[in-house]
């Protein structure tokens, strides 16, 4: 019975495999067919999304006369910024302004005690007064030795002429004597009165050069007199200088920052800050461009007029207009820049000192430029590119873009004035798909390039 009941079971396993090939054959067959049902119903889908015309909005390409420009960052600077310190040494009496307060030029900032210099003033001046007294009475000194130098000078002509007389008188007393008309003791007495007249004349030209000498003298004690005048008054001077520092005023109109001292402090000439004040009206603009804009700075020779346009980060933003006041002479070795700076008016103080703002430096003008809307700028993998309306549908068009100036695109190259480029809607667009212009607008037709 063993025997017969296996032999049913070998025959029944070939079958089993042979019906499980056929499933598994079915299967496939049936998968495939699906997924190319499938695949043909996606690309007609394809297809049939690829017809449905998507609404859009259409700019032309234009020629305009565009600003060849930089734009950059910079910094506000004042025009003039000083830290104002005392010329006097002193306690400090007085503050006349609001810290933080804008001040006019000439305005009283500062007072400090001025009776010590007041004092050393009225010292000096009776210094000066005793001086001046001396001088006078030096003065005198010399009038009348000078008249003693004229009484020494007439003595001299006067005693010479008895010398004359004297000479004369013994020359002829010899002559006498030789021929026995007089004695010896006449012709003794000639001779003694002769020497007489030598002897007071002598005596004559040395009290004329005393004379002289205390004359030089009185002239020497003048000039000392009126040295130590000068030197009085000099003192005087300095005084009056330092009594003027009493008071300190403002060196120009600007805003005053906080004060570092307070009333009754002792202040030290020359070091003590007192308060930092800076001009704001004109006020300016400091920036730097890459040295590659030299050329075009210095082409013109005229980079000193180059309008600058500047617009705060405030909210809403304050725009003003100024012009280059300032190129450097070197370029930056570290940061390959030019240091410029620009002058604004600023009398509506809309601009301080160490506001970050943004700058644009108009070089030029480039006219009939090809310009489109920045809307319609698209940057891919590949580059920049636009869409542009061909017999309606879509083209994708690489660019070149030149530069960007607000919201409009400079293109360098890859269209021509008088194309049409999409602005809005371009996400919904592939190469080649239909456009409907939006509101019902027909799509304008190029025009010929002027």
């Amino acid at each position: 019975m063993t025997s017969v009941s296996a032999r049913p079971n070998r025959l029944k396993l070939p079958r089993l495999w042979g019906a499980l090939v056929l499933v598994a054959l079915l299967l496939g067959v049936f998968a495939w067919t699906r997924q190319q049902e499938q695949a043909a119903g996606g690309k007609k889908g394809m297809r049939d999304l690829k017809n449905i015309p998507v609404p859009v909005t259409l700019a032309p390409v234009t020629l305009q006369t565009m600003p060849v420009q930089i734009q950059t960052i910079g910094t506000v600077e004042p025009i003039s910024t000083v830290t104002l310190k005392p010329q006097l040494e002193g306690r400090l009496t007085g503050i006349h302004f609001q810290e933080g307060a804008f001040v006019e030029q000439g305005q009283l900032l500062f007072s400090i005690d001025t009776q010590p210099v007041q004092a050393s003033l009225a010292q000096a001046q009776a210094v000066v007064s005793k001086d001046q007294s001396l001088v006078a009475q030096a003065q005198a000194n010399l009038v009348r030795d000078q008249s003693a130098v004229k009484q020494a000078q007439a003595n001299i002509d006067r005693d010479a002429a008895q010398l004359e007389y004297a000479l004369a008188q013994e020359k002829r007393f010899a002559s006498l004597l030789k021929d026995d008309f007089i004695s010896q003791d006449q012709y003794e007495q000639a001779v003694t009165a002769r020497r007489a007249a030598e002897a007071t004349l002598a005596s004559d030209r040395s009290a004329l050069e005393n004379a002289w000498a205390i004359v030089e003298a009185d002239r020497s004690s003048i000039e000392s007199a009126l040295a130590n005048v000068r030197a009085d008054q000099a003192v005087v001077e300095s005084n009056r200088i330092k009594l003027a520092y009493g008071t300190i005023r403002a060196p120009f109109s600007g805003r005053t920052g906080s004060r570092k001292i307070h009333v009754g402090d002792t202040v030290k000439a020359g070091d003590t800050e007192l308060v930092r004040l800076d001009r704001l009206n004109p006020i300016n603009v400091g920036f730097s461009v890459p040295e590659q804009s030299l050329k075009s700075l210095r082409a013109t020779g005229k980079a000193r007029r180059f309008p600058v346009d500047v617009e705060t980060r405030e909210t809403p933003p304050t725009r003003l207009t100024g012009l280059v006041d300032f190129l450097d002479n070197t370029v930056d070795t570290n940061t390959g820049t030019i240091r410029m700076k620009a002058r604004f008016s600023n009398e509506a103080r809309k601009l301080w000192p160490g506001q970050y703002v943004d700058v644009v430096l108009k070089l030029a003008e480039q006219p009939r430029a090809i310009v489109i809307p920045l809307l319609a700028l698209q940057s891919g993998q590949q580059g920049d590119y636009v869409y542009v309306a061909q017999a309606g549908l879509a083209k994708m068009r690489p660019v070149v873009v030149d530069r960007i100036v607000g919201n409009q695109v400079v293109i360098r190259t890859g269209l021509t004035a008088g194309e049409q480029v999409v602005t809005d809607g371009q996400f919904q667009l592939s190469e080649g798909s239909r456009l409907q212009v939006k509101s019902g607008r027909p799509e304008i037709k190029p025009v010929a390039r002027q």
